[in-house]
């Protein structure tokens, strides 16, 4: 477990500069509902938050949710991944 809170750590410190992704069109719009990318980026969003403040975990998250909708077509696949391994997939977000 701390394994893990460690790992979300560390790459939320490494992607803090690597924010933004202003989508007209949301992705993950194509394959999960409203309610599942709110899900998605509320967790984010909290998570990541008090490591790179509230405006930029805010278009971090944004950009994250289209990558690993993308990537996880079926939201019930990104859930059995979590969110510390969805957010490596979402590492190009800026």
């Amino acid at each position: 477990m701390k394994h893990k809170k460690f790992l979300f750590i560390a790459l939320i410190s490494l992607s803090a500069g690597l924010y933004g992704c202003k989508a007209i069109a949301r992705t993950a719009a194509k394959y999960w509902t409203k309610k599942q990318i709110k899900e998605f980026v509320e967790n984010c969003e909290e998570r990541s938050s008090k490591l790179i403040g509230e405006e930029k975990a805010e278009k971090y998250c944004n950009c994250a949710v289209d990558k690993v909708a993308e990537k996880y077509p079926k939201f019930e696949d990104y859930k059995k991944i979590g969110i510390v391994e969805a957010l490596k997939i979402a590492k190009d977000c800026k």
